[in-house]
């Protein structure tokens, strides 16, 4: 039997008490929080507003809902954070269909750092003809490939000259320098048929302590966001200048527009948002960084690339409230449920998620069970419920109040995610003591965690 949501505390709730069995304490919990009072932790998604996107194709009708137990021994999963790409490598690229020309490494601490030649296509004859057309100059002007060839053969073990005895003959496509090789601008002659067929020309240089760094804002992004990439440049010695270019690939990795870098306070962002709107298709985005300038007195040459997510939200959570058990006519809990509700500005299969946790004896919270619900849903406000299956919790033996973590709204339309709150917004459940819980059905998947202890607290 469901009961409004809210009770008069008054009189009212004391005749409630009385003939319904309630408690001020369930009464409470059918209290709705607000979503957009949420106090956000980090990993947290929330979009600022909705756009009016539908998405027709490739989603149906039919509400769906899921329960499944979780292992109490797992900890609860640390919110997803954006992480810090590093980098002290280039690459150089030669278009498909260029005339034969001449690049410039820059590589400031030649020790242990290594030069690949990569060809375009998947014609590996094609491949090998052009890089016996492609050959290294030390900052001398000496030939410095054949060397490295040998280093870099060395290094992986290569015994070229049983190949050739053999008549395998191998054009160079990996070079390792060392410390006599001497740092400056190393030059690269590319020919005619390398030049034609198009090549890429990545540096390493381990052992620099020149080193980009990128760390986006946020690991989702939507249209109106204050969306930037940090990008951070560590050096031992004094940067004496250095240059940035930033751009942006699509989710398909196609290159599409051009990123502001400017400086902020005493760090330098690549400004996404900026360039961004709601017309972009949702997806991981790759911003690519190249920091070019000189330090120490020598020139460096850097290219990082992170990546974020870009959706154009439709959806969002409004409220979460009215938690319940719900009980058999022999008053066993069979079910714990939330209602969640959500604001839709669009048609799409929505999926809601949420983890039930449970505290220990040594306060530490435990995952006792996950539940899903997906529906297709139109423009407006609309209420799904997540059914946690009292089984499923009862099997960590675990009693006390049940709170309500990780509520996350993702689009099935479009694969992106739309809300998180690690949190919850806070919704706990009336106590409830695990003898109460109902059994939960033994099928193959719990027999085998059964058979793993993983319900097992006890040490």
């Amino acid at each position: 039997m469901n009961f409004p949501h809210r009770f008069v505390r008054s009189a009212g709730l004391a005749l409630a008490v009385a003939i319904l069995g309630f408690t001020p304490e369930s009464a409470m919990a059918g209290d709705m929080q607000r979503a957009s009072g949420a106090s956000l932790v980090a990993g947290d998604v929330a979009p600022g507003r909705l756009f009016g996107r539908d998405v027709r194709e490739g989603i149906g009708p039919g509400r769906v809902s899921v329960s499944n137990p979780s292992s109490p021994k797992l900890p609860l999963a640390e919110p997803l954070a954006p992480e810090t790409r590093r980098s002290k490598s280039t690459v150089l690229h030669v278009p498909p269909g260029s005339v034969p020309t001449q690049l410039s490494l820059p590589i400031d601490t030649p020790d242990e750092a290594w030069v690949m030649f990569i060809p375009r296509g998947d014609n590996a004859k094609a491949g090998e003809e052009a890089l016996r057309e492609v050959t290294m100059l030390d900052p001398q002007g000496r030939r410095a490939d054949l060397k490295a060839e040998r280093a870099a053969n060395a290094q992986l073990g290569v015994d070229a000259s049983k190949l050739k005895s053999q008549g395998i003959t191998r054009p160079i496509t990996m070079l390792r320098l060392d410390r006599e090789m001497g740092r400056g601008r190393y030059k690269v002659e590319v020919g005619r048929k390398a030049a034609e067929l198009g090549m890429a020309v990545e540096v390493r240089v381990p052992t620099s302590s020149i080193e980009l760094s990128l760390t986006a804002s946020a690991m989702q992004l939507f249209p109106g966001d204050d969306g930037y990439v940090t990008v951070g440049l560590q050096s031992d010695a004094k940067v004496d200048h250095v240059r940035y270019e930033a751009v942006l690939y699509t989710p398909r990795f196609e290159k599409d527009r051009v990123v502001p870098v400017v400086k902020v306070g005493n760090e330098h962002r690549a400004l996404v948002s900026r360039v961004m709107n709601e017309k972009d298709e949702p997806g991981a985005w790759v911003l690519e960084v190249r920091a070019v300038g000189s330090a120490g007195g020598q020139d460096f040459d850097r290219l990082g690339q992170t990546s974020f997510g870009f959706a154009v939200p439709t959806a969002r959570f409004d409220s979460v409230g009215r938690a319940r058990l719900v009980r058999d006519a022999g008053g066993k809990v069979t079910a714990l449920e939330v209602d969640v509700v959500l604001e839709s500005a669009a048609v799409d299969r929505y999926e809601v998620t949420g983890t039930l946790v449970a505290t220990d004896a040594k306060g530490v919270e435990r995952p006792v069970a996950e539940a899903q619900v997906t529906d297709q849903l139109g423009a407006g406000t609309h209420t799904l419920t997540l059914r946690f299956e009292a089984g499923h919790a009862g099997l960590s033996k675990l009693d006390g109040t049940y709170a309500l973590k990780d509520l996350r709204l993702f689009s099935l339309g479009t694969n992106t995610l739309y809300h998180r709150l690690a949190q919850g917004l806070g919704v706990r459940f009336p106590a409830v003591r695990a003898s109460e819980l109902a059994a939960a059905e033994v099928t193959p998947a719990i027999e085998n965690l059964l058979r793993e202890g993983e319900f097992n607290l006890v040490p």
